[in-house]
């Protein structure tokens, strides 16, 4: 025969093994399987392939931005040395 205290420890026993079996049937649910992940981590590079390519695409655009801001500077420079000579010419000092 067993006593209250072996009966209540078993029950209390019983339950924590319900309750663990409950949680690792939980995890076992939401679980991804191995081919649910390949199939997600191949998504992903491509997402980050097509990024990569934005990526590309701007700075391809930045710079193209750049060397004619450089060229409008340059002609800007050799406008106001003509300037600068014809006012020389033009208005002697």
């Amino acid at each position: 025969m067993m006593s209250d205290m072996e009966a209540e420890k078993k029950d209390s026993h019983d339950r924590n093994m319900n309750d663990l079996i409950e949680i690792v049937v939980s995890i076992k649910d939401n679980m991804v399987t191995k081919t649910e992940f390949a199939e997600l981590e191949k998504k992903v590079d491509e997402g980050f392939k097509s990024v990569g390519t934005q990526f590309e695409q701007v700075n391809g655009k930045i710079d193209g931005i750049h060397r004619r801001i450089d060229a409008e500077l340059e002609q800007r420079k050799l406008l106001e040395d003509r300037v600068s000579k014809v006012e020389a010419e033009v208005f002697p000092v």
